[in-house]
């Protein structure tokens, strides 16, 4: 289905289809991990410093449209911030995890910054891996409060598998890798006429 809506970004936004990063490693071009501590924003945790922590980020609230001035599409866990279009510093391409994207209430995903459905061009930005389908029987999203170590989430299989969510279908749990190898969980947990709301768990 996303492959669909895919096609027509591309086309209706004339940008060239980009190669996907298959492998659960974090893409080859991808620097390694340089990121200790993050957290340094809105989080409800204060960053995470041992092998074994979680940072947890609640309700993040991601924009069912481009160009809203309240909220923003590009999320940062190392900001622990959703950025609004307007409002992504320069600096902060390579730190932007996953960029929302909404094409209908049947076609929801979240995708690496610098997909080819992404409406933005955003300077230094990595590939990161997000599979946006997740079964139950892999993953309850119940389980998801319950998660209290890096540990659980490190075990996660990730690749990125261009599927969609409808509205229909939360609350639901997205998983992704960013471009130093990060792994979390986003569980999208509500809709309202201006965005979804979101909690984040990343491990540090």
């Amino acid at each position: 289905m996303r492959k669909y809506f895919l096609l027509i970004a591309a086309i209706a936004l004339t940008f060239a289809a980009c190669t996907k990063e298959s492998g659960v490693g974090g893409g080859t071009n991808n620097p390694g991990d340089s990121t200790s501590t993050p957290g340094n924003g809105s989080g409800s945790n204060g960053g995470g410093k041992t092998a074994d922590s979680v940072v947890t980020f609640t309700d993040l609230k991601f924009s069912l449209t481009p160009g809203n001035e309240s909220y923003g599409r590009a999320f940062s866990s190392f900001k622990g911030k959703v950025y609004p279009d307007k409002e992504i510093p320069d600096t902060m391409g390579k730190y932007i995890d996953v960029f929302f994207n909404n094409f209908g209430a049947n076609s929801m995903f979240f995708a690496s910054a610098n997909d080819a459905t992404v409406d933005l061009r955003i300077p230094g930005t990595l590939t990161t891996l997000v599979r946006n389908y997740v079964p139950v029987d892999t993953f309850d999203v119940s389980a998801f409060d319950t998660i209290m170590h890096a540990s659980t989430i490190k075990k996660l299989t990730i690749k990125t598998d261009d599927q969609s969510f409808a509205t229909a279908d939360l609350p639901l749990v997205v998983f992704f890798q960013n471009g130093f190898g990060k792994k979390g969980i986003i569980k999208v947990k509500a809709l309202s006429t201006d965005y979804i709301i979101a909690d984040v768990k990343v491990t540090y």
